[in-house]
């Protein structure tokens, strides 16, 4: 009995040893996942009953038929540093990506109200001061294209705002006082336009810009000093709009970037951290539709 149990330890002993060698060469860590979360065609996700069923139509009756788990080649280091690396995105990029979403409607609300201003001409300040309409064509300042303006400004138009006799301490004073910027003294867009309500819409908010960049408020010291400038080098007007309309748009396609990197880490990050197994990872955001989203808490580690 003793000799017929010999040859078969001796198999059993060097299979235990060659498969530990085995093992031992493999780098990387092994996660274990139950098998019960992945779909049959997930690689490695073969249940015990389709391997006792392969190997019975092979002739071969295993002698273990209810496996659990199956070894998933994941980095578990890797999962760790992935998942610190989406606190820091996620949570560090929320506080100011929650704001700049805030600010955004109002942004679009003002550019959107910029361009309905188009329609405004020079005719309307004319029938307002009982001028008529003009039938020839008038002189235009020029201002580049890159103001995002829908039309060139009147030459008259910014000249009559400009020329205004109106100090702009007396604009804040006689000004509506609807935010905490207007009680505190500051020159508002509403005050400056309430001072110049005779003028063309469009040129009002043009030369308001050429004050600052992409607000509504401005310090009366520095809008009263531009003004003063500006009546007496209108080229200097040009420049200075320009180069806050630059300043704002490029203020808003590089918080538009850094939003979207944030964004685009944090979801790398988060697949990587807890579903690194999942196929959409590489053909995101096609992923989301094929294997889709709902897949996800099959890979979830």
């Amino acid at each position: 009995m003793r000799q017929s149990l010999q040859p078969l330890l001796t198999i059993v002993f060097l299979g235990l040893v060659l498969g530990n060698l085995n093992l031992k060469q493999r780098p990387l860590a092994w996660a274990f996942v139950p098998t019960t979360l992945l779909p049959p065609c997930a690689p490695g996700a073969a249940t015990s009953r389709n391997l006792f069923q392969q190997r019975t139509q092979q002739g071969i009756i295993p002698c273990i038929i209810q496996t659990k788990r199956f070894l998933s080649n994941v980095d578990m280091s890797d999962v760790e540093s992935a998942r610190k690396l989406f606190y820091l995105w996620f949570f560090g990029g929320s506080g100011g990506g929650g704001i700049a979403i805030a600010a955004f409607p109002e942004m679009y609300k003002r550019f959107m109200d910029m361009r309905s201003l188009g329609s405004s001409s020079s005719s309307s300040s004319n029938k307002a001061a009982g001028l008529g309409t003009a039938t020839e064509k008038e002189e235009t300042i020029g201002i580049s294209p890159l103001c995002l303006y829908p039309e060139d400004l009147k030459l008259k138009d910014v000249q009559k705002i400009l020329n205004n006799p109106m100090s702009v301490e007396k604009m804040v004073k006689l000004g509506p006082k609807e935010s905490f910027w207007a009680e505190r003294g500051y020159l508002r867009y509403e005050a400056f336009k309430a001072a110049n309500r005779d003028c063309n819409p469009l040129a009002v908010r043009a030369v308001f810009d050429a004050f600052t960049t992409s607000t509504s408020t401005v310090e009366p010291d520095i809008a009263q000093n531009l003004l003063d400038s500006f009546r007496e080098d209108l080229a200097l007007f040009k420049n200075t709009l320009l180069w806050n309309k630059v300043k704002g748009y490029s203020a808003i396609a590089l918080l538009v970037f850094l939003l979207g990197l944030a964004a685009s880490v944090s979801l790398e990050s988060l697949a990587a951290g807890w579903f690194p197994d999942w196929p959409g990872r590489y053909n995101f955001p096609l992923g989301l539709v094929d294997p889709g989203f709902w897949t996800i808490p099959d890979y979830w580690i």
